[in-house]
């Protein structure tokens, strides 16, 4: 499987392989720079859905890091022996309706579909994508998922849902409220209670002894800086 987005830096004798999930791309982009100017060591950042990046790990992917948007992910990296340590949290996140046209929307099923018109809502695949995953979550308990699924859109990853809505190219999405935040065009019209989804967890765990001191790093005050400037919740 190839991954799904990628960004590198500098390779060197010293370069850490960080695996990432795609929705915190902007964030680590500037955490691993800084990383990088103060220790010496570049990380080169490879960027996917969570159950990607997991499933090449666990068949000898050369990862020293590994950052998930979904705790069953990181645990099935656990299960299957490959972590060298404990999985941190990092931060957190909630899920919002979104859309390139400003506007509320209410919680209501006539509601959605009247702003879909006949069009498609945007989410990763429900099937194991993170995001989709919560998605999918959501919409069951509030009762909508079965009306709902013949207007899916899905997709990759997060950043490949929020490219759709912020092209026009659906009538809504379910994206991270960190993607909105980011993102001039999309707007957030409803967030989605916290109660109708398992919360939105990220974790890192090392892969090689290497990785530890990255790990270690998105724990401090100044990762964590980064992380809020960006849209994420505390851990």
């Amino acid at each position: 499987m190839g991954l799904v987005l990628a960004s590198t830096s500098t390779c060197s004798a010293q370069t850490l392989d960080v695996y990432a999930a795609a929705s915190l791309k902007s964030a680590i982009d500037e955490i691993a720079a800084n990383f990088a100017a103060q220790t010496g060591q570049a990380p080169r950042l490879s960027y996917a859905a969570s159950s990607i990046l997991a499933l090449q790990i666990e068949h000898g992917a050369p990862a020293d890091v590994f950052v998930s948007a979904n705790l069953g992910w990181m645990h099935y990296l656990e299960q299957v022996g490959v972590l060298q340590n404990s999985a941190q949290n990092i931060a957190s996140n909630r899920l919002v309706f979104a859309s390139a046209v400003p506007g509320p929307l209410s919680l209501e099923l006539p509601d959605i579909l009247g702003r879909l018109a006949g069009g498609r809502l945007a989410v990763p695949l429900i099937s194991s994508v993170p995001l989709g995953l919560y998605a999918a979550q959501s919409l069951q308990k509030m009762g909508f998922l079965t009306a709902l699924t013949p207007h899916l859109a899905q997709q990759d990853n997060a950043r490949s849902s929020l490219i759709s809505v912020l092209r026009g190219e659906v009538d809504l999405g379910i994206l991270y409220a960190s993607d909105v935040a980011i993102a001039p065009g999309v707007f957030a019209v409803a967030e989605i209670p916290l109660k109708v989804h398992d919360p939105v967890t990220y974790q890192a765990a090392s892969i090689s002894p290497r990785g530890a001191e990255f790990v270690d790093y998105l724990t401090k005050k100044q990762a964590q800086a980064v992380f809020m400037s960006y849209g994420f919740l505390p851990p």
